[in-house]
C-alpha cells in the first residue's frame, strides 16, 4: 500500500512539474554586460558648489574618449561596474584655487548601480535613468592636493536606448577623498562624462511578465491541429 501511495505521489507531482514550465525562465535580464566608451570632464577648481558649468576654466576635458567602463548586470535594476579614467589638468584653468597647475590625471573606480528602468512601461524603456555609488582611487601628481587619493564616490546619469543594445549615457559623479576628513579636503572633484554604451546577453522574461519571444520560440507556435471526425 505504501508503494502505491509513494508512486501516485511521485505521478503527481512530476505532473504538476511539467504542467508549469515557465517556472524554469529566468528572470528578464535587460543586458549581461555593458561597454562604455566616454568623453570626460574632471571639476577640480576647488570650490564645493561654485562654478559648476565653467566649462572654458573649470573643466579639463580632452578631444578623444577618455574614459571605459564596464557594468555586469545581476539582478532586479541591479549591476555593477568598474570605470578608467584618464585626463590632463590645462595650465590656465582652475585647479583647486589655482591657475598654476597642470599635469596628468588617472581615475579608477568601482560602482555598485541601481537602474530605474525596471519600474518603466515598456514604451518608455528607452529611457534608463540610475543612481551610483561606491569607492575609487585618484592620481594627480600636480593638482595641490595629494598624489594618490582614495575616494567615495556618489552620482547618476541617464542612457538612452537609441537601439535594443545601442544608445548614449551621460552621468555626473561626485568624488569624495577620504582624507583627512570625508568633505572638507582639496581631493574632492566632479567627474562628468558623456558617451556611447553597448550592451548584450539579454535573456529570461521581460518586466511586464511576457516571455522573452527569442528565447522561447514555442509561444510563437499556432494551434495547428485539424478537426477531425466532427471533432
Amino acid at each position: 500500500m505504501k508503494k502505491i501511495l509513494f508512486l501516485t505521489l511521485f505521478i503527481v507531482l512530476c505532473g504538476v512539474s511539467y504542467s508549469q514550465p515557465y517556472k524554469t525562465i529566468k528572470t528578464y535580464k535587460p543586458y549581461k554586460w555593458m561597454l562604455g566608451i566616454n568623453w570626460s570632464a574632471i571639476d577640480d577648481n576647488g570650490d564645493k558648489f561654485g562654478q559648476l558649468f565653467d566649462t572654458k576654466k573649470s573643466w579639463n576635458a580632452l578631444a578623444f574618449p577618455s574614459t571605459i567602463s564596464l557594468d555586469r548586470y545581476f539582478t532586479y535594476g541591479w549591476s555593477m561596474e568598474g570605470i578608467a579614467t584618464y585626463s590632463k589638468y590645462k595650465e590656465g584653468n582652475l585647479i583647486n584655487d589655482s591657475t598654476h597647475f597642470s599635469g596628468t590625471f588617472f581615475g579608477f573606480d568601482v560602482n555598485g548601480k541601481y537602474s530605474f528602468y525596471q519600474l518603466y512601461a515598456p514604451a518608455l524603456r528607452w529611457i534608463d535613468p540610475f543612481l551610483s555609488f561606491g569607492v575609487g582611487y585618484t592620481y594627480r601628481p600636480n593638482a595641490g592636493t595629494d598624489v594618490h587619493s582614495p575616494m567615495v564616490n556618489l552620482g547618476g546619469g541617464v542612457n538612452f536606448w537609441v537601439h535594443k543594445n545601442f544608445g548614449f549615457q551621460v552621468r555626473s559623479q561626485a568624488k569624495f577623498g577620504v582624507f583627512p576628513v570625508i568633505w572638507d579636503t582639496k581631493s574632492n572633484y566632479l567627474h562628468h562624462s558623456a558617451g556611447i554604451v553597448i550592451r548584450y546577453g539579454a535573456n529570461g522574461k521581460h518586466q511586464n511578465g511576457e516571455f522573452d519571444r527569442k528565447k522561447n520560440k514555442w509561444v510563437h507556435g499556432r494551434n495547428n491541429f485539424k478537426k477531425r471526425g466532427g471533432r
